[in-house]
């Protein structure tokens, strides 16, 4: 019998300061993915559920693992990644950007150990995505917020 090949679907948010020199990214527990034990900082985000769309999936996300309740009109899509055709695992990740108030209150959940305020140049090495991919999300929030689309 053939199994069925189901298809992760994530979403994440870039959180911005307000002048975008800055990059919030939280330091993430153990996680299993395919099998592998991972650690690091990464974005805010995850699956989205059954019924939702990656935009509702990143508020509510961003509720559950930092205590910030973005209005999703103000989250500007900035880019997808996608599963390599060859892999068993289907997957697509949906990135959204967002500017707040670096002074505004963290409330981490259990996900996260901790959480950080980094510029460009000085991005922690332990980092969930690359380097490159955190630079181009970077690089994309701040067209979308000179062009108007991101609203502080």
């Amino acid at each position: 019998m053939e199994e069925k090949s189901r298809e992760h679907v994530g979403a994440y948010t870039c959180v911005f300061n307000s002048d975008f020199s800055e990059m919030l990214l939280l330091w993430r527990k153990k996680e299993e993915r395919d099998g592998k034990v991972i650690k690091g900082w990464g974005n805010v985000g995850g699956s989205v559920e059954p019924g939702e769309t990656a935009l509702e999936a990143c508020a509510r996300e961003a509720r559950e693992e930092i205590g910030i309740d973005f209005d999703p009109k103000k989250l500007i899509h900035i880019g997808s990644k996608t599963s390599p055709e060859t892999s068993l695992r289907k997957w697509s990740i949906y990135f959204y950007a967002v500017s707040m108030d670096e002074s505004s209150e963290i409330k981490l959940n259990d996900e996260s150990r901790g959480y950080g305020w980094f510029d460009r140049k000085e991005l922690p090495n332990e980092t969930l995505d690359s380097k490159e991919d955190i630079l181009g999300w970077w690089a994309l929030a701040e067209k979308a917020f000179k062009n108007g689309q991101i609203h502080i």
